[in-house]
């Protein structure tokens, strides 16, 4: 399992699916893409470009959209086979011997194919789209074995990017062990657990950076909302800084702060709605167990979520905080609706399964060995 540090969102699903067929008894291993290519510059690039873009999510979207096009494509691969890339994969791969690689990342699958067919590997590299709802146009490559994607909008859009149809597949989105096995909970039981009042509550997830603000939390308190805020992720030295200063400003206020937590889908059955950055596992993870996303910083990569959750109505893309704080409000006044959200929740057409995507690939490996 091949991923970028870019961010959790591509280490994840490779972590969860790595743990499913290790669970199984097989040997898989997780991989930085740019640590077995010895690719020094793009590993820091790739960790701390991210990082900064999360702190400039207008400035990301600029950025990202200028970057992603099919000339992007083609230069990585022109430069994955004419540097020490290749040299350096080839010594990875020689040593390692895997039967198939999985890359969670866009440019895993695009850097990787072109090597592997350039040097005659007799070996299928897959991809897995962990936006979920579409794929990087830089990541555009024909004669990928196969992109994995965990939703039929996001198999439309790539296919219409000129992805060949019968090298799309929908697969099963690769939940972490912790939320697969998660016994399910009603709100009040996690409550409970978690040592929370039995209120309305909000999740406000930042992620695994930590990187937020607390402008959400001021409209609330200045609009009187009695509602829990439960905020979840390692805050940074800045984000930090900000909660400390809204605390003194407001020390009545209910919120709780955990920080970074590994049982974070009893913090999801705690909660009412769940909001923050558009990061397919927070949302991914939230609908799995059927609780409502509210995106509140929609980045370049995680455009197309917006017509996914407009589409199903369980969630919403909204930036301005104002507004924000409208919709969760409506939704808190609203029994009704509160009922209906639920139900739509059964009608979703995901299945979240990170065993049956394993199984899925075995069955794909098998394929290529028997059309070789």
């Amino acid at each position: 399992m091949i991923y970028v540090n870019a961010g959790k969102g591509h280490y994840v699903p490779a972590k969860a699916l790595a743990d499913s067929m290790n669970g199984e008894g097989h040997v898989a291993t997780v991989e930085d893409l740019f640590v077995i290519c010895e690719a020094p510059f793009w590993e820091w690039y790739c960790k701390y470009e991210w990082r900064f873009m999360l702190h400039h999510p207008r400035l990301e979207r600029i950025n990202h959209s200028i970057d992603d096009t099919k000339v992007s494509a083609a230069l990585i691969r022109y430069f994955s086979v004419h540097t020490q890339v290749r040299k350096h994969f080839l010594a990875w791969y020689e040593k390692t011997k895997p039967d198939f690689i999985v890359c969670t990342n866009f440019l895993g699958g695009n850097i990787i194919t072109p090597i592997v067919q350039s040097l005659k590997l007799d070996i299928p590299v897959f991809s897995y789209a962990a936006d979920a709802f579409n794929n990087p146009t830089a990541g555009y490559n024909k004669a990928i074995d196969l992109l994995y994607i965990p939703t039929f909008i996001g198999k439309e859009l790539v296919i219409a990017k000129g992805q060949p149809a019968d090298k799309v597949k929908v697969c099963p989105f690769p939940l972490q062990s912790g939320i697969q096995k998660l016994k399910p909970l009603t709100k009040q039981e996690a409550r409970e657990k978690l040592g929370l009042q039995d209120t309305f509550t909000v999740l406000l997830n930042f992620g695994g950076e930590g990187i937020g603000n607390t402008d959400f939390l001021e409209e609330v308190a200045k609009r009187g909302l009695n509602w829990q805020v439960v905020v979840v992720g390692k805050l940074s030295m800045t984000t930090a800084f900000k909660f400390s200063l809204f605390l003194e400003k407001h020390p009545l206020f209910n919120l709780k702060t955990p920080g970074f937590v590994d049982n974070i889908g009893e913090y999801i059955y705690a909660c009412d709605i769940q909001a923050g950055k558009a990061g397919a596992n927070s949302l991914m993870e939230s609908l799995a167990l059927k609780r409502p996303f509210l995106v509140s910083n929609l980045l370049y990569a995680a455009r197309d979520t917006g017509s996914f959750l407009n589409k199903h109505k369980v969630g919403w893309v909204e930036d301005n905080v104002k507004k924000q704080v409208d919709i969760v409000e409506h939704y808190f006044g609203d029994r009704q609706e509160q009922i209906a959200m639920s139900e739509r929740f059964s009608q979703l057409p995901l299945q979240f399964d990170s065993e049956a995507f394993i199984h899925m690939i075995f069955e794909d490996v098998k394929a290529f060995k028997a059309g070789k």
